[in-house]
Order: structure tokens, then sequence, then C-alpha cells
């Protein structure tokens, strides 16, 4: 009865994580889609026309995009893994090099502590803004977008999406940096193959 029951559960755990990083990559490709599909830009005449067009470019190209994307990942996380969300929300926010160094301060601790958890209190000393989750009240204030802008300023590695996104505290506190590393590396590799080959498929065609 006892190995039906482990059985079921482990069926489960592997339906749910086959749902999971199919919902991240489906996820992933709308974004992708959608940044596509920029407005048209007007030329601006003088210099205040040129932080005007700087001001509706951030809100545009990133602060509203940013703030869809993460509504829409927060009604499906509920269906995904802890390591998913955090996985795809990483790949939100951090640009590539950023991430390079996360994965190498992530291998590092994980040297040292084998069970060590990606939201500790020690490691996020090191890991600082890498989701530390602190929510800086004092820009709490701030209407949205300027709010964003000041984080990428101020902490340009601790936007904190993780809480924004609505993770469960006693989940995401108890997320392994293994776990992390698999559910991203797996999710990289979808994403190459699904998303990025496609157009490197396309620029193949047009070489040829």
């Amino acid at each position: 009865m006892n190995k039906m029951r482990g059985d079921t559960a482990m069926i489960k755990k592997t339906r749910k994580e086959i749902r999971s990083r199919e919902l991240a990559l489906k996820l992933y490709d709308a974004w992708v889609r959608e940044r596509q599909r920029r407005p048209g830009l007007e030329i601006p005449k003088d210099k205040a026309g040129l932080r005007e067009l700087g001001l509706k470019n951030f809100v545009r190209q990133l602060a509203e995009p940013r703030l869809r994307h993460l509504k829409q990942l927060k009604e499906v996380a509920p269906e995904m893994t802890t390591a998913d969300t955090v996985a795809l929300l990483v790949m939100l926010e951090l640009p590539a090099l950023e991430i390079s160094t996360l994965l190498h301060k992530l291998s590092t601790q994980l040297m040292q502590d084998l069970d060590a958890t990606y939201f500790s209190k020690v490691n996020q000393a090191d890991n600082c803004g890498c989701g530390c989750g602190c929510g800086c009240a004092f820009m709490l204030d701030l209407p949205w977008a300027e709010r964003i802008n000041a984080h990428m300023d101020d902490k340009p590695f601790s936007i904190d999406p993780f809480n924004e996104v609505g993770l469960p505290e006693k989940e995401r506190d108890s997320l392994l940096i293994k776990d992390f590393l698999s559910s991203y590396e797996a999710l990289s590799d979808s994403i190459s193959e699904r998303v990025n080959n496609r157009y490197y498929q396309l620029g193949d065609i047009f070489r040829s």
C-alpha cells in the first residue's frame, strides 16, 4: 500500500514538473514574440524631446512589458514548480552576463554546502539582488515605473520579482540551489531548442 502511494505521488510530481516546464517555455516564447511588436518611435526635435523619448522607451519597452509578464506568470505560478518559476524570473530580470555571474556564485555556494538554499540569508549577502527578496520598502511610495527605474539605477541586481509574483514564503525559502540549477539548465536548453533555434534556422536559409 505504501509503495502504491509512493508511486502515485511520484507520478503526480513528474506530471507537474512536465506541465511546469511547458508553461514556462510557452510564457517565454510569448514574451519574445510580444517584444518583437514594439510601437513606432517619433524622431525627437531637441534635447527635451530626446529626454521624453527616453522615458517613453523605458515605459514601453521595459516597465510595461515587465508588469504584464509578472501578471501572466502570477496567474500560472501555482501550476509550476518553485524552481521553474524562479528560473524563469531570473531569465526575465537579469542580462546574460549577470546570469553567468549568478551561476558562478551559486556553484561556489553549492560546493560549500550541497543543501544550500537559493534564498538563504548567508547566500544573499553574496548574491544581493539575484533574488534577495528585500522589497526595498523605501521605494514603495514611488509610482511603479519610477520605482523600477530607481531600482535599476541604485540597486541593479535587487529588483524583487519573487515577491511581486507571489511565491509562497515557505516554498521560496526552501528552494535548494541544486534544484534551481537543474530547472535553469533544463529551461535554458528548451529555450535554445524551441525558441532561439528557429531564428538561427531562418538565418541559415538566407545565408544559403
